[in-house]
């Protein structure tokens, strides 16, 4: 089965926006009050509070990072559990559908789609971005007009709530947690901002999916206490290109920005942990590259050298941020005498 075609941001733009034109300095001023409207923390914003010109520079200035990020932690699932092949998706505070795009193309095998929005606004928009461009299950796709944090009464393999954990108010969140994961067959997944804050929301939400009888697929790679060290905190980037519009948007002159996020994939499956988990962005020096990274072991600097074999030191000269650990760097390698 052919996966589907990821638009990009530009087209998205064009195909879930009515044609009529906006000036560009009214469309930043939707985007700042956007941002403060969802900023990490407080309630989610009311359905009425939303306009057109809210969701038009929603697809500009946020969707493509979304998308992003999305594709990001949805491959390294499907890489984690290359054998499993879920046919229903749950897209909890979906928008107009970004998470469930990258879902259709991480596992081409769904079948049914149910997606959960607050905003009829953000509804009308995805129902147009599925179309005409979307693949047929997601253009058949079920919309509930709801708040996430009480998910309509259907079960799903997997379960998505990408940026949704930083809208509902503190007191909400557990529950939120649960109810989500009650409706989750195989794998949650919970993706945050790549802040402190953001960190610890997907802290909480793993200890009590620990407590609840999950294993971690991912990014971590055992069950345990997280390692690291009061101050620190797990996150991750994506590099996202932008547009001349999303450069506008938000003031911007760079071509591309770096999007960070914190994730937890949560799952009744039976473990799928990774032998480890870059955290930092790797350094490569003449002859070695030095890694960061953590394993079932803990946090722990790892310096990986032509000595080591060249298996491994070409793993470690291609590796990013983030990228999951081979068996063989599981613990510390030792000099082959190959490099």
């Amino acid at each position: 089965m052919t996966a589907p075609h990821l638009l990009d941001p530009a087209d998205l733009l064009r195909a879930a926006t009515p044609a009529a034109s906006v000036p560009t300095r009214d469309l930043a001023r939707a985007y700042r009050e956007l941002s403060e409207l969802y900023r990490g923390g407080g309630a989610t914003p009311p359905d009425a509070s939303l306009t057109e010109r809210h969701v038009r520079a929603y697809l500009a200035a946020r969707l493509p990072a979304t998308l992003a990020v999305s594709q990001a932690v949805l491959a390294e699932l499907a890489a984690r559990r290359p054998d499993w092949h879920p046919t229903s998706l749950l897209d909890l505070g979906a928008g107009p559908g970004p998470a469930s795009w990258a879902a259709l193309a991480a596992f081409p095998g769904i079948s049914r789609v149910d997606l959960v929005e607050r905003s009829a606004l953000m509804i009308e928009a995805g129902r147009r971005l599925a179309r005409d461009r979307a693949p047929a299950v997601l253009g058949a796709a079920r919309w509930h007009h709801a708040g996430a944090e009480h998910p309509p009464e259907v079960r799903a393999d997997l379960t998505l709530a990408a940026y949704l954990l930083g809208e509902l108010p503190a007191d909400a969140r557990e529950r939120a947690v649960a109810a989500w994961w009650q409706v989750t067959v195989g794998d949650l997944v919970i993706i945050d901002a790549g802040t402190p804050a953001g960190y610890a929301r997907i802290l909480a939400a793993r200890g009590a999916l620990l407590a609840a009888g999950a294993t971690i697929t991912a990014p971590c790679p055992a069950d345990g206490d997280c390692p690291l060290p009061a101050g620190d905190w797990c996150h991750f980037a994506r590099r996202v290109e932008r547009s001349a519009l999303h450069r506008a948007l938000k003031d911007a002159d760079r071509g591309h920005e770096d999007e960070k996020y914190a994730y937890l994939v949560a799952s009744r499956q039976p473990p799928a942990h990774a032998a480890g988990r870059v955290l930092r962005a790797p350094q490569a020096r003449s002859g070695h590259v030095r890694l960061t990274v953590c394993g079932a072991d803990g946090r722990r600097d790892l310096v990986v050298a032509r000595s080591h074999g060249q298996e491994n030191y070409r793993w470690a000269r291609n590796a990013h941020w983030g990228d999951a650990l081979p068996p063989s760097l599981a613990t510390p390698p030792t000099a082959s005498g190959d490099g």
